[in-house]
């Protein structure tokens, strides 16, 4: 049950940072680094982007709390 339990927070966080890193990403300017009108490719690097950085950071906060139950047990 404590792994389900896990995963689910996982899984919880993943998606609430995901909607965190599109608003924080939407401030960035894509555009200077693409040719003009090269607008699906500007769309695929923010997605990727956005998912790459949200399953990083997703990483690095369950590393944490894995480790803070580690101690606690």
């Amino acid at each position: 049950m404590d792994d389900l339990l896990l995963t689910l927070f996982e899984l919880a966080l993943f998606f609430i940072l995901l909607v965190l890193n599109l608003q924080l990403f939407n401030s960035l300017n894509f555009e200077k680094m693409f040719k003009k009108g090269h607008i699906k490719q500007i769309q695929l690097m923010y997605f990727f982007t956005v998912i790459i950085f949200t399953y990083l950071l997703t990483s690095a906060l369950m590393n944490l709390v894995e480790l803070s139950i580690g101690l606690t047990a």
